[in-house]
């Protein structure tokens, strides 16, 4: 709406129309307050005239009372003292939290146009005052203490052993037609409140007196136990503190109105003493700290007003010192300070209340009406527990009415925010289903986006890898075709060569010596063209090894006298007796050229110290075919021998020498084809050693490879 948009934008004027609210809801409880005391002075005026109910039993104007504040008056100057005695409002006495002593003279008579005696019912409620003694006798003149019946009651005192009185504090009078009885009553009440109410009444309605009274609390304490009930199962599906905190509160109110309505009396200290004054007077400021603390939490005092919070929890830990009060025997030096501290911590939850009003969250108007009518309860109750006004007993109860409402209606306050927050955690829920869904969702469009790059981003690496494997091929090719060029001009030569060598006489010495080195020139380039060759086909497509049986040894020379030929016979081989008759399965050709690699890195890497020829070892230990290639060159960095088995990888220290970085690569890749191992040791300056472990064949592999049949059979 147009005022709630601008009193948004506009804190004043939301502040404003907040204290606005504040003082409306304020007037309205006070003119509630104002409303039930009038009601309830009109009920103290005129609640002691006669109806036809009581049939003629009635009090009004027939009570007197005198205060003793030294508690030193005895019986017989209350007999002699009639005078002294002054009208009570009503027929009720109240001199709230007083060590004081008052006595009442109740003049009863029977109720006119009866013709026998009348038996009736003198009640004096409430049943919690200390000490009660009611002495009754006929009225006339010059009574003694000793023409009194005296009944000892209050909760300082055993029950009653008679079914008469019960609970309650009720004597039976007779009343004889044209006699008044009178009764003197002393009461004492040091630790709670002073205050009686006396009622007479036929004994027929004692039953339905005391029915309704058991009714009646029967049906308060079962609804504060049914709400406390209540709470708890909603701290067990929703945990709050609140929840739990105000099953406290509620339980210590059961516990105030356990004491007043004396059954802590009956079930706990049935024999007298202190003890209910202990339980009761405890459980009032028990209450107090219950309901602080309840307040704060249920008000959120802690999120929304930290400095209120504050002073709600101090002013609810003062009940925590009542009860220290209570078990002290000095209840009634604390009530007056407690009471204004219940004052203020009711009156300051009620404007609290009152300003937590959400339009938007029905709860909290009813958190707010809670609170608003426990403060008019407490202070009606407070008004007569204190003799503020001289009120009845029954007018206390606004307390114990005003709780109960207060109780529904804060827990119908939690229920619908327990509700509320249902559905938020349902919408919640929802929302993060739908988020989950469009997640996935997206997740999916994400996979199928990254599934079209991948097929893309292998359709480019198999073409990649195709060109590069028609290029391996066309090299191979390429080497091929000049091979078989060089082929056939190379045997024009050796065979021109060798025609001019048998021409020549056997003293040409020198002419004799340049041929043989125009032999090996060109058995040099062959195997290097056919070296070269091989090395194509492995880097291709074309590596899948041969696996025959072979002598070991044979292997290795094979190799020795191939890169002898290439390197110009820079290569010392040595072979162990053990190494002669050993086999392995192997392909023969590849292994020769992982070796022809190693002499040939060997020697290149060694030419440039002028150290001595590359040794070239093999021997068979175990299981095992041990071959090493050892050189006194430049060496391996040490932190990097692990990584220069990798294609294309060098030395940091062997840039000035011409290579590819292929030939370690590739013997490596032939060493694993045979399942063997490949091991490097080497020193930067000093030379390195090439270890390949190779595993030796069986003999039946031996004698079942056909190749190596026919060798052993020659």
């Amino acid at each position: 709406m147009p005022g709630e948009t601008a009193a948004a934008g506009n804190p004043m004027l939301a502040m404003r129309r907040q204290w606005r609210r504040v003082l409306s809801l304020t007037a309205l409880a006070l003119g509630l307050l104002a409303l039930l005391l009038l009601l309830v002075a009109g009920v103290a005026r005129h609640g002691q005239t006669a109806s036809p109910a009581d049939n003629g039993f009635s009090l009004a104007g027939r009570v007197g009372v005198l205060v003793d504040p030294q508690g030193r008056l005895t019986l017989a100057q209350a007999i002699a003292s009639p005078e002294r005695f002054t009208p009570a409002s009503g027929a009720s006495v109240n001199l709230g939290y007083t060590r004081k002593t008052a006595w009442l003279r109740i003049v009863m008579a029977a109720p006119a146009g009866e013709s026998g005696v009348r038996e009736a019912l003198l009640s004096l409620a409430p049943n919690f005052v200390d000490e009660i003694d009611v002495y009754v006798a006929q009225n006339r003149p010059g009574l003694t203490a000793a023409d009194f019946v005296h009944y000892a009651m209050g909760d300082h005192r055993p029950l009653p052993a008679d079914a008469v009185s019960g609970l309650e504090n009720v004597v039976p009078v007779s009343l004889a037609p044209g006699h008044e009885t009178l009764a003197l009553v002393r009461i004492a009440s040091g630790h709670s409140a002073l205050s009686i109410t006396a009622s007479l009444y036929p004994p027929a309605h004692h039953t339905r007196r005391v029915t309704s009274g058991a009714l009646l609390s029967g049906f308060w304490f079962g609804g504060m136990a049914v709400l406390a009930a209540i709470q708890v199962v909603f701290f067990l599906f929703d945990r709050k503190p609140f929840y739990i905190l105000l099953a406290f509160s509620t339980c210590a109110a059961m516990m105030v109105y356990m004491g007043n309505l004396g059954v802590s009396r009956l079930w706990l200290f049935p024999h007298g003493g202190r003890g209910n004054d202990w339980f009761t007077g405890g459980s009032v400021w028990l209450g107090l700290f219950a309901s602080g603390v309840a307040g704060a939490s249920i008000l959120e005092l802690p999120r929304r007003h930290p400095v209120i919070n504050r002073i709600f929890q101090g002013l609810a830990c003062t009940g925590l010192v009542g009860v220290g009060f209570a078990l002290a025997d000095v209840h009634p030096e604390f009530a007056g300070p407690g009471y204004l501290v219940i004052t203020t911590l009711s009156t300051l939850g009620m404007v609290m209340g009152i300003v937590g009003i959400d339009r938007n969250a029905s709860g909290t108007r009813l958190r707010a009406a809670a609170y608003t009518i426990l403060w008019c309860g407490l202070i009606i109750t407070m008004v007569q527990r204190t003799g503020m006004l001289s009120l009845p007993n029954w007018v206390a109860h606004a307390y114990a009415v005003s709780c109960l409402v207060h109780t529904l209606l804060l827990t119908g306050s939690l229920a619908v925010r327990l509700r509320a927050a249902e559905a938020l955690n349902k919408s919640m829920r929802e929302q993060a289903l739908q988020a989950a869904q469009a997640a996935e969702r997206r997740a999916a469009r994400l996979v199928e986006t990254r599934t079209a790059e991948l097929a893309e981003a292998k359709r480019v690496a198999e073409d990649a890898l195709q060109a590069e494997l028609d290029s391996q091929e066309r090299q191979v090719r390429f080497m091929e075709v000049i091979s078989h060029q060089y082929r056939t001009p190379l045997a024009v030569i050796r065979s021109n060569v060798d025609s001019i060598g048998l021409s020549l006489p056997p003293e040409d010495a020198a002419n004799r010596g340049r041929l043989d080195r125009v032999r090996r020139g060109i058995v040099r380039l062959v195997e290097t063209l056919e070296v070269n060759v091989a090395r194509s086909r492995l880097h291709g497509a074309a590596f899948a090894p041969q696996m025959h049986a072979h002598p070991l040894a044979d292997v290795v020379a094979t190799a020795a006298a191939r890169a002898g030929d290439m390197l110009s016979g820079r290569i010392s081989l040595e072979t162990t007796p053990a190494a002669r008759r050993a086999t392995i399965r192997a392909d023969a050709e590849m292994l020769e050229l992982a070796l022809i690699n190693l002499l040939e890195n060997a020697v290149k890497y060694s030419v440039a110290n002028g150290a001595p020829p590359v040794a070239l070892a093999c021997d068979a230990t175990g299981a095992d075919a041990v071959i090493t290639v050892r050189d006194q060159g430049v060496g391996i960095p040490a932190g990097e021998i692990d990584a220069v088995t990798a294609r294309a990888v060098r030395g940091s220290n062997a840039i000035n020498t011409e290579g590819s970085g292929l030939g370690l690569s590739l013997v490596s890749r032939i060493v694993a084809a045979h399942g063997g191992k490949l091991h490097i040791d080497s020193i930067a300056g000093a030379g390195t050693t090439v270890t390949i472990t190779l595993p030796l064949a069986s003999q039946t592999d031996a004698a079942a490879d056909p190749a190596r049949a026919a060798i052993t059979a020659s």
